[in-house]
């Protein structure tokens, strides 16, 4: 982690009260493996883990797809082509399960900024940001005040189509960055490749993506090649 120590054990405790909210204990003790009264002493803060059994228990709660099972209870889908994100990126107890499963999946990588397009993929940067402790890099579509040079890219989305230009302070990227992208929702790939190229101007290095759900599989095709790791928690449709 960078710039601070994680203590596995606050974590542990913070997933399990995170879970706590949508799963019910013998559901807790099924995946989990461990007793009820445990769990609830955890969660109720009557007992602390141990560092081994708290990574035990954040290891169980990645691999064993708990974070992916809670958000396809939350998401909702209309007429298998508009994706209701709201309930998921914007629940609090929820963004503490995705940062963890991107602080896990990517941690190895060291990255020194989160970045992402505005604008339901923010809260989840800072969620992520929060937990690596790095800064935050958002592209919007407008300029913001207070800066004078920008990085500038513009590309085609669809449905309707149209060009969009995207614009990041200059001064918030640095070539020695070691960058995240992450976004709520992958559809074709086209948003995430537009800042891959936006960071690549300034010579800074993608080290991965990283999104909570995605439909399809466009974006594979777009992204393929340019990134070395892209990971999806829950693959939709």
């Amino acid at each position: 982690m960078v710039g601070s120590i994680l203590d596995e054990r606050v974590i542990a405790i913070e997933l399990l009260r995170s879970l706590r909210k949508y799963l019910k204990y013998r559901e807790l003790e099924k995946y989990l493996n461990l007793p009820g009264p445990v769990l609830w002493r955890y969660i109720t803060g009557k007992v602390e883990p141990t560092i081994d059994r708290a990574k035990e228990i954040i290891g169980a709660i990645i691999n064993k797809g708990l974070v992916r099972h809670v958000i396809s209870k939350q998401i909702n889908i209309i007429n298998k082509r508009v994706i209701n994100t709201y309930k998921v990126v914007y629940d609090t107890s929820i963004l503490k399960l995705i940062a963890v499963e991107a602080y896990y999946q990517f941690k190895d990588k060291k990255p020194t900024a989160i970045a992402t397009v505005e604008v339901d993929g923010i809260p989840v940067a800072l969620a992520v940001a929060n937990l690596f402790n790095t800064k935050i890099i958002v592209a919007k579509k407008v300029k913001e005040l207070g800066f004078r040079d920008y990085i500038e890219y513009t590309y085609m989305q669809g449905d309707p189509p149209s060009l969009v230009t995207l614009y990041i302070p200059s001064e918030l990227i640095k070539p020695q960055d070691r960058i995240l992208i992450v976004d709520d929702l992958l559809r074709s790939g086209r948003t995430i490749k537009s800042l891959i190229e936006m960071i690549n101007k300034v010579h800074a290095k993608t080290i991965g993506v990283f999104a909570v759900l995605s439909v399809g599989t466009l974006w594979k095709q777009t992204l393929e090649n340019l990134v070395d790791k892209i990971y999806v928690i829950y693959q939709v449709i």
